[in-house]
């Protein structure tokens, strides 16, 4: 049996059919859409011995497939009430992001979200977007 590839006009050339025009286009648009996502990974660990320094560290993946994404306009950051902490990229892994956010030597947790602001190409100028997480709780012990 021969080997055989589909090409792209070939597949839409039906589509394309006066009596199918509606049903074409709709058909490319969504095509061309595709299914896009992103999602936050918090890697924080829910609970951390309490440290001399007071500062403990928020990580998280990002993830997201959006073809038009302008990867150096990606800003996380980690909110804790009013505050703000900027997250930077690790070094080795590109979706992957890390913070210290300090904890006061009296709290025994932390309560905290984590919002990434990006912008996107899109015509005639670039746009914005931004995704915030749910809240996380991390404890920290006494042991």
């Amino acid at each position: 049996m021969p080997f055989t590839s589909l090409s792209l006009g070939g597949i839409l050339r039906p589509l394309m059919k006066p009596s199918h025009g509606i049903l074409g286009v709709a058909c490319l648009l969504l095509l061309g859409m595709g299914c896009t996502h992103s999602r936050i990974t918090n890697l924080t660990p829910a609970n951390l011995p309490r440290n001399t320094t007071g500062f403990y560290p928020v990580e998280m993946i990002w993830e997201n497939n959006t073809h038009t994404l302008r990867h150096e306009s990606v800003k996380p950051m980690v909110m804790v009430g009013t505050q703000v902490y900027p997250m930077k990229r690790t070094p080795l892994v590109t979706n992957r992001w890390e913070t210290l956010v300090p904890v006061p030597a009296e709290a025994s947790e932390l309560r905290y979200r984590i919002k990434v602001n990006w912008e996107y190409n899109a015509v005639p100028v670039p746009d914005a977007n931004s995704q915030r997480s749910e809240e996380f709780l991390l404890r920290i012990s006494d042991n």
